[in-house]
């Protein structure tokens, strides 16, 4: 028997999402490779600045306040360079009871089965008209909305993540039809 503050944790559990499969988010080498070389890019300036200013003259035009400037500035765009891949970067995408649900690293979007039409293996470049994570050529996914951008993104296991999402969005469908 539960107590007098069970409403709160029915209503806990009602907010919850039952999830029937999850998987992570697939990064090709390439994707890799062109986010670290930005990074790293900002943080070897940034040691050169630095050791500009205080020990060797590597940047002859610059002074000693400059490149101690340059240095930091540098060094606060690694930081936020990061923060800002920690943030919009998608980690894993599940599908659960009523909808798809992607997980970034601070919060999680998700994408209800009432606003999809179709989820369904696709190819192709960066797009305009869709929200596009593509972060492997060959494992992309395309989630077309109605009367909203398409998402793209790229799960691990594409054709098992697609089985499961269309048999979800199928027995969504049939559930709330009547």
């Amino acid at each position: 028997m539960l107590d007098s503050g069970s409403g709160v944790v029915a209503a806990a559990v009602a907010e919850m999402d039952i999830i029937i499969f999850e998987d992570n988010i697939k990064y090709d080498p390439w994707v890799i490779v062109v986010l670290a070389f930005s990074l790293v890019l900002l943080v070897v300036l940034g040691i050169l600045f630095y050791v500009d200013a205080y020990d060797s003259d590597i940047f002859p035009g610059e002074s000693a306040a400059e490149s101690r400037t340059s240095a930091v500035v540098l060094f606060a765009s690694a930081v936020f360079l990061l923060a800002t891949y920690w943030l919009v970067l998608p980690r894993k995408i599940a599908v659960s009871q009523d909808g798809i649900i992607i997980k970034f690293s601070g919060f999680k979007w998700k994408i209800s089965f009432e606003t999809i039409k179709s989820i369904s293996a696709t190819r192709g470049i960066i797009v305009w008209w869709a929200h596009s994570w593509i972060t492997s050529y060959g494992s992309q996914i395309e989630i077309v909305r109605r009367h909203r951008l398409k998402i793209r993104i790229s799960p691990t296991r594409r054709d098992q993540f697609l089985e499961y999402a269309n048999k979800a969005l199928a027995d969504w469908k049939k559930s709330h039809s009547a």
